[in-house]
């Protein structure tokens, strides 16, 4: 699957420029309001990770936007587990995911759901910076157990049903939410991933339909006002035959000129 390849790709080069980068350590995040002026690479110890994590200072206040999607390729490099266990739970239900969804509509609920999920971070813990790309993997999980249920999964060597898997999983992410207890977990990307997720699975197809439905009904206006500019246009050239081009009012001569451009246009 191409966004395995793509999250260890970037991860080769988080080990590469963590390697090369001054081995300064980054001050707490807790400290932002004590310390009185911050080197470079505070809250992060290499370029790379500061540029392109999501940082609610930089990506709302620097408007480095672009955090809000690179961040889901990033990943601890201190902890590869954060990677492997990430990685290991998109093979398993990345795929049959995207067998019901389709490649397309699959890449947009795990793009979407980590944007959603950044940006339940940044209103949640707006002065802590995350990566990885647990937001988007818990949308997947979630649509893997609404699309297969009674599917059977390995949990710490026991098996168990995908609906129930994920209902112990969103039960820990709200209580780790309303209890928060610090550490490395972005408990508000997970609780973002699933309910963005169950909200995708459940209205996605809605949404689509009504997008189209709204297509068509601004077609319908379109080809309308189009048929009214032509019997407009025929009766003013009709006008023309009889009683000549310097006889024509100022605004059939508007409408004429309306006509001339839009058809020029739809010729191009």
């Amino acid at each position: 699957m191409m966004l395995i390849i793509a999250n260890v790709g970037v991860f080769m080069f988080q080990l590469l420029f963590s390697t090369i980068s001054p081995q300064l350590p980054p001050l707490p995040v807790n400290s932002l309001s004590e310390a009185p002026a911050l080197p470079w690479h505070y809250p992060a110890s290499d370029k790379f990770t500061k540029m392109f994590w999501l940082y609610p200072p930089d990506a709302i206040g620097n408007l480095w936007f672009w955090q809000f999607f690179s961040y889901m390729f990033l990943h601890s490099t201190t902890d590869p587990w954060h990677l492997i266990f990430n990685m290991l739970v998109l093979w398993m239900f990345g795929s049959e995911v995207e067998k019901i969804l389709g490649q397309k509509k699959f890449l947009t609920l795990y793009f979407t759901a980590g944007i959603f999920a950044g940006i339940c971070c940044c209103i949640f813990t707006p002065k802590v910076p995350i990566l990885g790309a647990s937001g988007a993997i818990f949308a997947i999980e979630v649509a893997f157990a609404m699309y297969f249920p009674n599917s059977m999964v390995i949990f710490y060597f026991f098996p168990i049903r995908a609906k129930y898997l994920v209902m112990i999983f969103a039960s820990i992410t709200v209580f780790n939410c309303i209890t928060p207890r610090g550490g490395n977990i972005a408990h508000f990307a997970h609780l973002g991933g699933l309910v963005y997720g169950f909200l995708f699975v459940r209205y996605s197809n809605r949404v689509v339909d009504y997008l189209k439905r709204c297509q068509i009904l601004q077609q319908e206006k379109e080809l309308r006002k189009d048929m009214e500019l032509r019997e407009k246009v025929d009766e003013i050239l009709d006008k023309v035959n009889r009683e000549g081009l310097h006889n024509l009012t100022w605004r059939e001569r508007n409408i004429l000129k309306t006509a001339s451009k839009k058809y020029k246009r739809n010729k191009h």
